[in-house]
C-alpha cells in the first residue's frame, strides 16, 4: 500500500511521493569507529526530507555509532551475501551497495531505472541474480548480482488489479526467498480510485517464481489485501511460515478489516484464520513480527490516530499486553519492528524531538531493556541483523 496518508504512519507509505535530496558525506575519521560485529544492528534512518542515513547500533553498548553513510531519504535495507544492500526508493530508483569491511561505506550503486520505486531486494547468489520489486512498474528487474547490470525482466504486468480504469501495475512490494523460490508480494491497488488514494481492488497475490528459470510457477490468493512491509520467515506450530501484515483498508480509509496472515510452506496455503485481526487490536495493523507460538508483536494505529505496541498471542489471537503507547497529541509513530537471533525486539519510536530504538527481550517477559530510546541521530525506519 503507497499513497498519501499521514505522518503517523508515514514509516509505511512517505517515501513513494516524496523527492529529497542526500545528506553530505559524513567525516573520513567516523570510518575508523564502526566495529563489524555480527551481533550488531543495522539502521535505515532519515529526516523524511533532506536525506538519511545508514547507522549502526551495537546492543551491547546501547549506543550507535557515529557518522555513517548517507542514504536515500526514503529506503530499506537487506543484509545479503555479507554486504548491506539499501534500497533507495521513490526520487533515487537505486541499490546502494555497503561494504562492512569499509565501515559500511558505498562501494557501488546500481540505478533501476527512473520513477520505478524499489521496494526490496533478494539476491540468488548460486545464479548470480538479484531480483528487484518495483512498484512503479509491471516489471521485475533481475540484476546481475555483482555488477548490477540489468540481465532480465519478468512481467507481472497480468496479475494487475481489473478495475475499470486497469492501471496495469501490480503494486509489487515486499518479498522473501526460500530455496530456489521467490515470494513476491503484490498488493493489486486502485490508483484511479475516486476517493484519490489506493484501495485495495479485489484480492492481493503472493507470487513464487523460479529463481534460475525467472517464471512464475505459483500464485497464491492473501486471505486479506494489502501486505505491508517485509514478510517474516518462522517456524510457527512447527512448520515453516512465512508471515504478512495485510492491512486491507488503511489511514482515511481505514476499517477494522485486516490483519496478521501466515503461509504454510509445506503446503503452499494460507491458514484459514488470521493470527491476529485488527478487531482485536483496534486499529490499522501496520507492522508485525512473531517471537513464537504464543508471541508476537504488532504496530497499531486507531481511528484516532493513537500508536501501540501490542502483544499478542499468534495460537489462539488474543490480545496480551500494550509494551509502548503513543498518543495522538504527540509528534511520534512506530516505525518498523525487527527480533533478531538473540531474542531481542528492536522498536522504531520516531518521535521528532527524540527520535531512538527501543529494546524488548522476547525470551523475559518482553522486559525492556532500554529506558530511554537509542538515539541514531535521525529517525529510525527500518532494522537490519549485520549477519546472515
Amino acid at each position: 500500500m503507497r499513497r498519501y496518508i499521514l505522518t503517523g504512519i508515514c514509516f509505511v507509505l512517505f517515501g513513494n511521493f516524496l523527492f529529497c535530496s542526500d545528506l553530505k558525506r559524513p567525516p573520513i575519521w567516523t570510518l575508523f569507529l564502526v566495529s563489524n560485529i555480527p551481533t550488531n544492528i543495522g539502521v535505515v534512518t532519515t529526516d523524511f526530507g533532506g536525506g538519511g542515513r545508514f547507522k549502526v547500533l551495537s546492543p551491547e553498548l546501547k549506543s550507535s555509532y557515529p557518522g555513517l553513510t548517507p542514504i536515500h531519504s526514503d529506503a530499506i535495507a537487506r543484509f545479503q551475501n555479507g554486504k548491506v544492500y539499501v534500497v533507495n526508493r521513490l526520487g533515487k530508483d537505486s541499490i546502494q551497495i555497503l561494504d562492512p569491511n569499509l565501515s559500511y561505506q558505498t562501494i557501488a550503486e546500481w540505478s533501476v531505472g527512473e520513477a520505478t520505486n524499489p521496494q526490496d531486494i533478494i539476491l540468488s547468489v548460486a545464479q548470480s541474480k538479484a531480483f528487484v520489486s518495483l512498484y512503479g512498474s509491471r516489471f521485475l528487474r533481475v540484476l546481475h548480482s555483482e555488477t548490477g547490470s540489468i540481465i532480465g525482466n519478468i512481467d507481472l504486468g497480468s496479475y494487475s488489479e481489473t478495475s475499470l480504469n486497469q492501471d496495469h501495475l501490480p503494486e509489487m512490494a515486499g518479498m522473501i526467498g526460500v530455496g530456489n523460490s521467490l515470494y513476491v508480494c503484490l498488493q493489486r491497488l486502485d490508483r484511479n480510485d475516486s476517493s484519490g488514494y489506493f484501495p485495495p481492488y479485489g484480492s492481493s497475490l503472493l507470487v513464487e517464481i523460479d529463481m534460475t528459470s525467472n517464471q512464475v510457477i505459483g500464485t497464491y490468493e492473501f486471505p486479506i489485501p494489502n501486505p505491508l512491509g517485509k514478510p517474516q520467515f518462522i517456524k510457527l506450530f512447527g512448520e515453516d511460515h512465512l508471515i504478512f501484515a495485510t492491512a486491507n483498508r488503511l489511514g482515511f480509509l481505514s476499517a477494522l478489516d485486516g490483519g496478521v496472515t501466515a503461509f504454510r510452506l509445506s503446503s503452499k496455503t494460507f491458514l484459514s484464520r488470521m493470527l491476529y485481526d485488527e478487531k482485536a487490536s483496534g486499529g490499522d495493523i501496520l507492522a508485525i513480527q512473531i517471537a513464537n507460538d504464543t508471541t508476537g508483536y504488532a504496530s497499531v494505529l486507531d481511528a484516532s490516530f493513537n500508536k501501540t505496541l501490542q502483544v499478542f498471542n499468534p495460537s489462539n489471537g488474543q490480545r496480551l499486553n500494550t509494551l509502548l503507547s503513543i498518543p495522538t497529541s504527540t509528534d511520534a509513530s512506530l516505525s518498523s519492528l525487527l527480533i533478531a537471533r538473540d531474542g531481542i525486539l528492536y522498536v522504531g519510536n520516531k518521535e521528532f524531538e527524540k527520535p531512538g530504538v527501543t529494546m524488548y527481550d522476547t525470551r523475559n517477559n518482553s522486559n525492556l531493556l532500554s529506558p530511554n530510546p537509542i538515539s541514531v541521530d535521525l529517525q529510525p525506519f527500518d532494522f537490519i541483523e549485520l549477519s546472515e
